[in-house]
């Protein structure tokens, strides 16, 4: 009887006029915003990255993205920025990874994709972001490392080095055509988000069109037939992001 006196409704405590709004917190906290701080400061940093990549190889990276849409041919003149180059190759490779891991988080949060990326749900944000760095640069190696032991058992080195760098240059021009789009992706919501989503996946198709296209020339180059160039797709490219891929499908 004691409990039943001391309890006081809303409308007695703080008047007839006011109104309870339930899970407000929750409600705020949704999308991007609920990645937190350190999130956008991570996504910040990679974007200084990419600043800084632009303006200290500016060169050297029109050449590149200019070669990778004209004649195999062109690309030969890319050897008198070896050195160059290589820093090219390392400092967008981690661009990459950790952009692609950031979208990771960033979709993790988007309500449709939900279902789709069910096996990663169980996780943290930040332990899906480190199991995405983790697969990538797995996939990373273990494609390099394929390459020398083919080359080697072959005999066939300096091609299987010339078809890895080719791949690399491929996903530099890739990281440095698509990084303001990603960017934008993962600070923004609703339709500007969309736009970034589509105009990067239509960039990235295009460059894996010229990719293929590439590999194609090197191995006819080499007078390897068409079944040695079908094979090595579907060993190095398709195997390899189907191993990415499965766990999503089967979720």
């Amino acid at each position: 009887m004691v409990e039943a006196q001391n309890c006081i409704s809303a409308e007695e405590l703080f008047g007839t006029a006011c109104r309870l709004v339930a899970h407000g917190g929750e409600a705020a906290l949704s999308g991007v915003a609920s990645l937190g701080g350190l999130y956008q400061a991570a996504v910040g940093i990679v974007a200084l990255l990419f600043i800084f990549v632009v303006i200290n190889y500016y060169e050297i990276i029109r050449h590149i993205v200019v070669a990778s849409f004209r004649n195999r041919k062109d690309n030969l003149n890319i050897h008198i920025y070896s050195s160059e180059v290589h820093n090219i190759e390392i400092i967008t490779g981690l661009m990459g990874v950790l952009l692609l891991a950031l979208c990771t988080m960033r979709f993790s949060v988007v309500a449709e994709l939900q279902p789709y990326l069910a096996p990663l749900l169980s996780y943290s944000r930040w332990e899906v972001g480190g199991l995405t760095i983790v697969a990538l640069l797995a996939l990373i190696f273990g494609v390099r490392i394929v390459l020398y032991i083919v080359g080697i058992v072959s005999e066939c080195v300096n091609f299987y080095n010339a078809i890895w760098h080719s791949k690399m240059l491929c996903f530099s021009t890739t990281m440095v055509l698509i990084s303001p789009m990603l960017i934008l992706l993962l600070l923004s919501e609703g339709l500007s988000a969309r736009i970034a989503l589509f105009t990067s996946v239509a960039v990235c198709s295009i460059v894996l069109i010229l990719s293929i296209k590439d590999s194609f020339l090197l191995f006819r180059a080499q007078r390897f037939s068409i079944f040695h160039w079908i094979l090595y797709l579907c060993a190095l490219e398709i195997f390899p992001l189907s191993l990415l891929l499965a766990p999503i499908a089967r979720g």
